[in-house]
């Protein structure tokens, strides 16, 4: 029996208990028996840098961390850790029990052995995973932000209204969601962050979020 550790959003949290079912225990602190440890805060990045120091204070340096790094690479994360090693990048959203597969993101210090562990542990929950590198938004979440910030751009420019550019790309492109339905799945205060830690990671235009985003998270506003 597996015993697993989640901090962070309620959220997917929930989402996570109902993903990795076999052969595991959700416990309510972590403590050096703990199997594996599950970080899934996105932002503020104050938050996740206490949390990250929170597990190193109560569980075993050898516990493999996987923590939520769509907005925060798991190399700033490291920073706040007494144990670097023991950090894996993991893509952590709403509504991730409809993602095939999860997108995971060791950094240069992850050590060799949380690596397999980890391996073995997403084996064993039969659930796929792709190596990615360790950059903000990964590569799922960093791709739909993008296409959600061209979009907020047509749509607060009025060159369509919402329905029209979500099924506009739905038929144009085959993808499930229109790209504002997918910032509302998201969440609009979860993709903000992606393109903003984009931009400051990069400083290219390409990932500035559109000033209609930032309105929106200010306001608590969904598209629909």
């Amino acid at each position: 029996m597996k015993k697993i550790f989640l901090l962070g959003e309620e959220s997917v949290n929930n989402e996570l208990k109902t993903i990795f079912t076999n052969n595991t225990n959700f416990v309510d602190k972590p403590d050096d028996s703990v199997d594996i440890i599950i970080e899934t805060t996105n932002y503020p990045k104050e938050t996740k840098l206490e949390n990250i120091k929170f597990i190193d204070e109560h569980s075993g340096k050898n516990i493999p961390v996987l923590s939520s790094s769509l907005c925060i690479p798991v190399y700033e994360q490291a920073s706040s850790s007494n144990f670097p090693g023991r950090l894996i990048g993991i893509g952590l959203y709403n509504n991730i029990t409809e993602s095939k597969r999860f997108e995971i993101a060791p950094s240069r210090k992850t050590d060799d052995q949380i690596m397999y562990i980890v391996d073995a542990f997403l084996k064993e929950q039969d659930k796929a995973y792709t190596i990615v590198p360790d950059r903000s938004g990964m590569v799922f979440p960093r791709i739909v932000a993008m296409i959600i910030n061209e979009a907020a751009q047509v749509y607060a420019e009025q060159i369509a209204n919402k329905e029209d550019i979500d099924t506009a790309m739905k038929l144009g492109t085959n993808y499930p969601y229109g790209p504002l339905e997918w910032a509302d799945k998201l969440g609009v205060e979860l993709v903000y962050n992606i393109l903003n830690s984009l931009f400051e990671e990069f400083g290219e235009d390409r990932y500035r979020p559109h000033p209609s985003l930032r309105e929106m998270v200010k306001l608590g506003m969904k598209y629909y």
